[in-house]
C-alpha cells in the first residue's frame, strides 16, 4: 500500500472512526447508572468560589511543569552546545507544538531542534531521545505501584498480565536509561546504523550523575500533572482520596503512554481510560462526568495551552529568518 494511501487511511477513516467509537463507549460509562442529572448537578455544586484556590494551584503547577521540561531539555542540551533558559524554554514550546499533531507526541524533537544552530540538530535530535526515554522511566515505574493496587482490589488474570508487562517495560525502560551510552557503538558494528553513528555519539556525553537529575526533574513532572489531576477532579467533586487517588491516576498515565494513539483520538482515549479505571479501582462509578471533566482539562492545560504558545513562538522565528 502506497505510503500517502495508508496516512490517508489512518487519519481521515481509521482515527475518525475509531474517537467515534470511543466517544459511544465514554457516553455508555458516563449514562450507564441514569444518574447523569444529579451528576452534572453535583458538578454545578462543587464549582464555587471555595474551590477558586485550588484550580489556582492546578494552574500554577501548569507553568512549574514546563519549567520542569525547560531544565531538562536545557541540562540535556548543556553537553552539546548550551543554551540559556529562555532559548531552551521557547524550544520546548514549539515541540509541544509539533508533538500535539503526530502519533504519540513523536513530533515533539522535530519542533525543539529548530531553535538549535544548523550544525547541532541531529545530536539535538538524538538528546531528545534521552528526555523522553526519563519520562518513560518515571511513568513505568508508577504505572506499577498503580497495577498492584489495582490487582489489589479488583485484580484477574488480564490485571495480572499487564502487571507483568509493566515490570518488564519499567525494567528495560530503566536498564535502557542509565545504559544509554552503549548504544554509541552501534552505528559501527551495523552497516546500516553507520549513517547514524554522528548522533549516536550523543549518548556517550551524559554521566551517571547527569541521567539522574533527568530522572529527578521527570519525576517532578510526573508529581506535577499527577496532583494537578487529582485537585481537578476533586473540584468537580469526585471525592477521590489522596493515596489511591495517586496510584490510579498513575496507571491512567502509564496506559495512556503504552496506548498508541493520534492526537485526534487522545481525548477520547484519556475520556475512555480515566473513567474505566477511577470506576473499577475505587468504586466511584457516581464521579464518572467529574473524572471526564478533568481528563479534559488538564489535557487543554497542560497540552493544548503550550502548544499554542509555541505556535506563538514558530511564527517569531519565521518572521525573524
Amino acid at each position: 500500500m502506497h505510503k500517502n494511501t495508508k496516512k490517508i487511511l489512518l487519519h481521515y477513516i481509521l482515527a475518525p472512526a475509531t474517537l467515534l467509537v470511543l466517544l459511544y463507549l465514554i457516553y455508555r460509562q458516563v449514562m450507564s447508572r441514569g444518574d447523569i442529572k444529579e451528576q452534572w448537578q453535583r458538578l454545578q455544586l462543587h464549582l464555587n468560589t471555595g474551590n477558586i484556590k485550588w484550580f489556582a494551584l492546578v494552574l500554577l503547577l501548569a507553568p512549574a511543569n514546563w519549567v520542569l521540561e525547560t531544565l531538562k531539555w536545557q541540562k540535556l542540551l548543556s553537553r552539546i552546545k548550551p543554551v540559556a533558559f529562555l532559548q531552551a524554554f521557547k524550544s520546548m514550546l514549539s515541540g509541544m507544538s509539533f508533538s500535539l499533531v503526530t502519533p504519540n507526541r513523536v513530533g515533539d524533537f522535530a519542533g525543539r531542534i529548530i531553535h538549535v544552530g544548523q550544525g547541532y540538530k541531529i545530536k539535538s535530535a538524538f538528546a531528545s531521545v534521552i528526555g523522553s526515554v526519563s519520562q518513560m522511566c518515571i511513568t513505568a515505574t508508577f504505572g506499577i505501584f498503580g497495577l498492584i493496587y489495582l490487582n489489589i482490589v479488583n485484580g484477574n488474570l488480564y490485571t495480572q498480565i499487564a502487571l507483568g508487562l509493566a515490570a518488564l517495560i519499567a525494567g528495560g525502560a530503566m536498564f535502557v536509561f542509565f545504559n544509554i551510552n552503549r548504544f554509541k557503538g552501534f552505528g559501527k558494528r551495523y552497516k546500516q546504523l553507520r549513517k547514524l553513528n554522528f548522533g549516536l555519539r550523543v549518548f556517550s556525553f551524559y554521566s551517571k550523575k547527569d541521567l539522574a537529575y533527568i530522572l529527578l526533574l521527570a519525576f517532578g513532572r510526573f508529581l506535577c500533572y499527577n496532583l494537578q489531576f487529582l485537585l481537578l477532579i476533586n473540584i468537580l467533586g469526585a471525592g477521590v482520596p489522596l493515596f489511591p487517588g495517586i496510584l490510579v491516576s498513575a496507571l491512567m498515565f502509564w496506559t495512556i503512554s503504552v496506548v498508541p494513539s493520534v492526537a485526534m483520538l487522545e481525548l477520547g482515549v484519556r475520556g475512555f481510560v480515566g473513567i474505566y479505571l477511577f470506576m473499577d479501582a475505587t468504586h466511584l462509578s457516581d464521579a464518572s462526568l467529574a473524572i471526564l471533566s478533568g481528563s479534559y482539562l488538564l489535557w487543554f492545560i497542560n497540552l493544548v495551552v503550550p502548544a499554542i504558545l509555541g505556535s506563538f513562538t514558530l511564527l517569531r522565528l519565521k518572521t525573524e529568518s
